[in-house]
């Protein structure tokens, strides 16, 4: 395994002049040696042949597929080499002129010379048209004023009227010819063109590049690693199923559908499959407050009021989730400028699903709590396939280092099940540098493997700041609604609710997992009471926890989740929580577009953090 080196935490960004290609720069040699297929998506991974320098090196990569994912890019160095930043680009190119094109170039011309002569003798017939008319306007005043003199010259007359009738007929003539060859040369002028535009199309093609910016002290040649996501890529399960001749031995072929169509051929390279989603985002996601508000009766029955059916209710409560485990994966694969976007679309998609929660019937709850969804969705499986094989100048920024910074922390797994099964890790660091760290966007690695990018707060000395370090797939979680009562106890509406949270640990040693989930909360609303019930464990005592969402409906564990704890092993916090609010409300699913506050929290929460 090719060990990689992290990337430095902080950076000064350089902006240079824009061209084809950098003074300086030089092209590498590439080749794909290993590709891990994802459901729609494949990371591919090249080895990078280094050139036989050292010191500071640009290096280019071009060939890049039409799929790239141009903000999936990055690199790891081996030993002694070390990657300052990687960046993607593109450019446009021209194709080499063919000899077709340049005898088609040449008739165009030649056509386009006899249009210009058409058109100037165009010009001249109008000029000579000018002409007659100011003959023609002379000669009938004179006529006049001679005739009134009694020595008007009859033959002279009829002999410039003659002259003016026979030169607008030959005018009228040359015009008509003139004008039928202006149409045989455009006729004949589109057609070479459209010509030229096909034998020419794509002559302009776009390349993509990677540009590394490499410290290699030693002349070695060496390689690095660059990898990077493309898209049209997927896979799916098939079998073949062989009953012996004994009506008992049966044998099962257990083979994948590969879809590639990423605009690069992958030749004799190590090959993956996997069901996870491939994680280059490092950060867990924020999960809000949900606030709710009542409505009348008549206007919660214009909104859909309760679930009529148990069938409405398990359909979208599965959809939802289905929904939820794709945009989960959108999450996971954002680049920085998208993370805050999916990042609501999950906090949108689970109070959905929460007011669902909250309007069903329930006997609903108690007679679907079979057909709820699973935890199987953030299961994450691989196979890695035996042996190779084959499936078909600059505003360029630079980066140089400011220091290299020792800093401690400690490490936890968050969970938030409510927004997805997957776990993360996390690690809580104390910047005890000289210097603050300023905000900016970081890749995370864990034991020299690049395991995603996230963003770095603006952190002061003394200050701690949460990283996040991305899935880790040996960790799961999940959530159930267990059971629900409404009732109307001395003239308000109560609605209980009991909710189990579950934590499995397939790893052989114990951790540390922050749980979060939550429950409605009300702005002010004192027509509304929630209220906590019975929970199997207590939650976190940290201050800035209790001082900053407690009070805001978000839930805490802190739990040391045991070795192996899976299955029938798994850790379970249950908990419940009452409503309590007058007999003839009703909580809206989008209660006074409270939906558009949650946005906004969600919005300032994502900045701040």
């Amino acid at each position: 395994m090719v060990r990689r080196r992290l990337l430095p935490i902080a950076a000064v960004v350089l902006l240079g002049t824009c061209g084809a290609a950098a003074a300086g720069a030089v092209e590498v040699e590439s080749k794909v040696e290993a590709v891990t297929v994802y459901r729609g998506q494949a990371l591919v991974t090249r080895s990078v042949k280094l050139p036989a320098k050292s010191g500071q090196l640009e290096l280019v990569v071009g060939d890049l597929p039409a799929q790239v994912v141009g903000s999936s890019l990055s690199a790891s160095g081996g030993e002694g080499v070390l990657i300052r930043s990687v960046l993607y680009r593109t450019r446009a190119v021209a194709a080499e002129p063919i000899k077709e094109v340049a005898e088609l170039d040449a008739q165009l011309k030649d056509l386009e010379g006899e249009k210009y002569a058409n058109d100037q003798m165009e010009a001249l017939l109008s000029a000579k048209a000018k002409h007659l008319d100011k003959l023609e306007g002379f000669t009938a005043p004179t006529a006049q004023v001679e005739m009134s003199k009694g020595v008007l010259d009859a033959k002279t007359l009829a002999e410039v009227s003659g002259y003016i009738v026979k030169q607008r007929e030959a005018l009228l003539g040359e015009r008509v010819q003139l004008h039928k060859a202006q149409g045989e040369l455009e006729e004949k002028l589109n057609l070479l063109r459209r010509r030229r535009a096909e034998l020419t199309r794509g002559a302009q093609r776009t390349l993509r590049e990677a540009v590394l910016f490499v410290s290699k002290p030693e002349p070695a040649r060496g390689s690095i690693e660059l990898t990077y996501l493309v898209s049209a890529a997927s896979w799916t399960s098939a079998y073949n199923i062989r009953l012996g001749a004994d009506g008992r031995a049966v044998a099962v072929e257990y083979l994948a559908q590969v879809n590639q169509m990423s605009g690069e051929d992958w030749s004799d390279v190590m090959l993956t499959l996997s069901t996870a989603t491939p994680a280059m985002n490092a950060q867990p996601p924020l999960l809000v407050p949900m606030w709710v508000g009542l409505v009348p009766e008549t206007q919660a029955a214009a909104q859909g009021g309760k679930l009529a059916t148990w069938a409405e209710y398990t359909g979208g409560q599965r959809a939802l989730s289905q929904e939820q485990f794709k945009q989960l994966g959108l999450y996971n694969t954002a680049g920085v400028a998208e993370q805050d976007r999916s990042n609501w679309d999950l906090n949108r998609l689970a109070a959905v699903q929460q007011r669902i929660e909250l309007n069903v019937k329930d006997e609903f709850v108690r007679a679907g709590r079979a057909a709820a969804p699973t935890m199987d969705e953030a299961l994450a499986v691989s196979y890695e396939l035996g042996g190779k094989m084959s499936l078909a100048s600059r505003s360029d920024r630079q980066l140089v280092q400011i220091s290299t910074l020792k800093l401690s922390g400690g490490q936890y797994y968050q969970a938030i099940p409510i927004l997805g099964g997957y776990v993360y890790r996390n690690i809580q660091v104390n910047n005890s540098s000289e210097v603050p760290l300023l905000a900016g966007p970081y890749s995370a690695y864990i034991d020299g493997e690049f395991v995603g990018k996230g963003t770095l707060p603006l952190v002061a000395r003394g200050q701690e700041c949460t990283v996040g370090l991305g899935v880790d797939t040996q960790l799961r979680c999940g959530r159930e609604l267990v059971d629900k009562s409404d009732k109307i106890v001395w003239g308000s509406r109560v609605q209980a609710f009991q909710y189990r949270l579950r934590l499995e640990n397939f790893k052989d040693r114990q951790v540390s997992v922050r749980l979060i989930d939550r429950i409605p909360a009300t702005k002010e609303d004192e027509t509304i009471k929630i209220g906590l019930g019975r929970m199997s464990e207590k939650l976190s005592t940290d201050a800035v926890y209790v001082r900053d969402e407690k009070d805001r409906g978000i839930l805490r564990w802190e739990i040391e989740l045991a070795a192996k704890a899976a299955g029938a092993s798994a850790r379970h916090v249950d908990y419940s929580f009452e409503i309590k609010y007058a007999k003839d409300a009703h909580i809206g699913r989008e209660a006074a577009g409270l939906m558009k506050e949650m946005e906004d929290a969600f919005l300032k929460a994502a900045a701040a953090r």
